[in-house]
């Protein structure tokens, strides 16, 4: 599992994932998980629509506490 974030993220990125906490790395995971939510919102009804605009709008708020790697 190291080795593959190594090779997608790169060291540098890896050891800085690794560092943070569960709390943050859960953050992360509900962002990236509400991002992509918002691709599937092709035929459904305007209300799932808002609730998934909304999710996205939260997840981005909570993005916002996760430290920046000191590279950045």
């Amino acid at each position: 599992m190291i080795r593959f974030l190594i090779s997608i993220l790169g060291k540098n990125d890896t050891r800085w994932l690794l560092s943070l906490s569960l709390k943050h790395r859960l953050y992360i995971l509900y962002f990236l998980v509400s991002f992509c939510s918002l691709c599937i919102t092709d035929e459904n009804s305007l209300w799932v629509i808002v609730l998934v605009v909304l999710n996205f709008g939260n997840a981005a708020r909570l993005i916002m506490k996760v430290p920046l790697p000191e590279s950045v």
